[in-house]
């Protein structure tokens, strides 16, 4: 379970983190010549963070989301 858990949280913090960090880049600094570089740096920073948080946070999520489903 805790693999299951471990994989779960890998696989949505890097989905995540690669969308949020594209668009929040493409945003700030618009798209040109540099942004892919900028994009990696973000990315890089939010993979980091997400991944963790995904995997501490996941559990809590699915116990609210089946409370809140009944």
């Amino acid at each position: 379970m805790l693999k299951l858990r471990i994989l779960t949280g890998v696989i949505m913090g890097t989905m995540l983190s690669v969308l949020i960090s594209g668009a929040i880049t493409m945003l700030n600094t618009g798209i040109d010549a540099g942004f892919p570089l900028r994009w990696a740096k973000a990315w890089v920073l939010a993979w980091l963070m997400a991944v963790p948080l995904a995997i501490i946070l996941g559990p809590i999520a699915r116990r609210w989301a089946e409370r809140l489903a009944g």
